[in-house]
């Protein structure tokens, strides 16, 4: 096709549209004598007269002054009746979005076909609607296009067509009229003529609001096959008591593996019953569960979160025989903070510092798996500078003691990349699709990788970072979750 030869911009600013009562009249033209100022040139030459607007090619195709004034037109209806004459080939209706932006999307009405071209981004075009037929020259022809939300309606005499696009919704601040008058032979080879031009606020169609997702709820049949043991003292400080809530299989009486499921908030916020969900859907699954409380940062900084679960660890091996679990096989999974924390106990086995009075002194806290969700591996990365150095950062500061800059041994300590060795788990990370990519992991895996410990990213499709409270993401993280658990314990 060619491009368009003959260029009319017309700013519409003669009703401003948040005054406009639905259906109110925007541009009504006459075309009876001079333009008013409202309208500015594009190419080629323009003429109004007798309730006509004709324009053609003449002279050096050069572009005249363009003012773009707002014009904030959603929503709208557009009406007017084109011709061709003789040589000219096809009639355009054109929005921009400004200057800058360009155009938005063309109405091509040409002799031998109809087009829709949207211009998702400047200099970017898709054809949506192709059409052939045809539209006979030297005749009026009368086109109504509406606007609604992502969609535009077209009817062009008895000829219909609809197309949407996003874009399509945007802001339009320009309109135009224009095409291909026939060539550069000025008047004599073609023109094209527009009359009776109508512009009125249409009436949007409200977006339908978008379907929420199912809340995560289980099955009562899976939650009558539980044992359910709440509210269990797994460490003490002084008279501070560390608690969490233990699941099990109703059927199963073999030692089965444990997992240690921890709950996010930033480590200063949050509740063990966040996990409950995952911790009951887990154990259903032939696991002993337990989803844990620990000392949040306003309580007791770093490394007293850490201790908690180190300690709840080994009360899960200490107490092997009596709640029937694998003690040989232990895993941890969490989510945000959580995650972080599980990333951490995975990686520091044997580090003293970090282990805490939390009891059972005599047990082990290394697990043989873990699966740390939407995490931070790596406190000691730029990001997390530059979060850590605002006075009003909630999470790192408080967590940690200080921005990272002060104390960047504290940060190396709680990071959970900083030690990784060969002795290390199976280390899976999982974050929803629309998470940070900070959560990836990709250096950290990268890291396990080379050490050759078993790694991996597990995307939730279309989740944010906190996905468990999702239907539909919290069974993709269950299959997930147990598949790896049951992998590496040899189930």
């Amino acid at each position: 096709m060619k491009s368009f030869r003959v260029c009319l911009a017309a700013l519409l600013l003669l009703t401003p549209v948040s005054q406009a009562e639905e259906g109110k009249v925007i541009l009504e033209e006459a075309f009876s004598g001079e333009l008013s100022k409202e309208w500015f040139w594009g190419l080629g030459t323009w003429k109004a007269n007798d309730g006509v607007l004709r324009g053609f090619e003449s002279g050096e195709r050069r572009h005249g002054p363009v003012k773009m004034r707002k014009l904030p037109l959603r929503d709208a209806v557009i009406e007017c009746e084109f011709r061709f004459e003789r040589g000219a080939t096809f009639a355009g209706i054109i929005f921009n979005g400004s200057q800058e932006r360009g155009h938005l999307v063309h109405l091509v009405m040409g002799k031998d076909q109809i087009r829709v071209l949207a211009h998702p981004k400047k200099g970017e075009t898709v054809e949506l609607v192709k059409q052939e037929g045809s539209l006979a020259t030297d005749a009026w022809h009368h086109v109504k296009m509406t606007f609604s939300g992502e969609t535009l309606k077209a009817t062009i005499d008895d000829r219909e067509i609809t197309a949407s696009h996003p874009c399509i919704a945007e802001e339009k601040l320009t309109f135009g009229l224009g095409g291909d008058s026939g060539g550069p032979k000025g008047e004599a080879a073609g023109a094209l003529e527009f009359r009776a031009l109508r512009i009125t606020e249409g009436s949007p169609t409200p977006s339908p609001e978008p379907a929420k997702p199912a809340p995560t709820k289980l099955p009562e049949d899976l939650v009558a096959s539980l044992e359910t043991h709440p509210d269990l003292t797994y460490a003490r400080y002084g008279e501070r008591e560390v608690k969490l809530d233990l699941y099990r299989p109703k059927e199963r009486k073999d030692p089965l593996p444990a997992i240690v499921c921890i709950h996010g908030g930033g480590w200063f916020k949050g509740e063990r019953s966040s996990m409950t969900n995952l911790a009951m859907a887990l154990a259903a699954r032939g696991f002993v569960t337990v989803s844990i409380s620990y000392r949040l940062s306003g309580e007791a900084k770093f490394p007293a979160a850490i201790e908690d679960v180190k300690a709840a660890v080994r009360w899960l091996r200490a107490n092997a025989v009596t709640y029937g679990i694998d003690p040989s096989n232990i895993g941890v999974t969490g989510l945000s903070a959580g995650g972080h924390l599980a990333a951490l106990l995975a990686a520091s086995e044997g580090l003293a510092a970090l282990e805490g009075e939390g009891g059972h002194a005599e047990q082990s806290s290394a697990v043989q798996a873990c699966i740390a969700m939407g995490a931070q591996s790596d406190l000691l990365s730029a990001r997390i500078g530059e979060l850590s150095a605002k006075a009003d950062d909630p999470f790192y500061r408080t967590f940690l003691g200080g921005p990272q800059s002060e104390i960047r041994e504290t940060y190396a300590m709680a990071s959970p990349r900083h030690h990784l060795d060969k002795s290390d788990p199976p280390l899976l990370f999982m974050s929803g699709a629309n998470d940070d990519p900070s959560t990836h992991a990709d250096e950290t895996r990268a890291d396990l990788e080379k050490l050759g410990i078993p790694t991996g990213l597990v995307l939730i499709n279309d989740a944010p970072h906190s996905f468990l409270g999702r239907q539909d993401a919290f069974d993709a993280c269950l299959t997930a979750s147990s598949e790896f658990f049951a992998k590496h314990f040899g189930r």
